[in-house]
C-alpha cells in the first residue's frame, strides 16, 4: 500500500493541471511548447517517486528505459504492465 502525504496530492494537483493546461493548448493551437515537454518529464519523474514506478530488468540486470515500467514491488516477479 502507498501512503500520499499532503505534500504529495498538492504535487499532483499541479501535475494534473499542468497536463489539462497542455492537451487543452494541443486541442486549441495543435502545437506544444518545449516548456511543455518540461513539464511533462517533471510529472513522470513524480509518478515514479510517489507510485514507486520501475523500468523492467533485462536478463542482466540492466534497466529497460524504452519498455513498460512495472510496480516497484512486483518487477522481480516477471510480470510486466499490459
Amino acid at each position: 500500500m502507498i501512503n500520499i502525504t499532503d505534500d504529495e496530492r498538492v504535487e499532483f494537483l499541479k501535475a494534473h493541471n499542468d497536463v489539462k493546461n497542455i492537451v487543452q493548448t494541443l486541442h486549441e493551437c495543435s502545437d506544444l511548447w518545449m516548456s511543455d515537454v518540461g513539464k511533462l518529464e517533471k510529472i513522470e519523474c513524480l509518478l515514479h517517486r510517489v507510485m514507486k514506478f520501475v523500468p523492467q530488468m533485462d536478463d542482466e540486470g540492466r534497466p529497460k528505459y524504452y519498455a513498460d515500467y512495472v510496480l516497484e514491488e512486483l518487477e522481480d516477479r516477471d510480470i510486466v504492465s499490459k
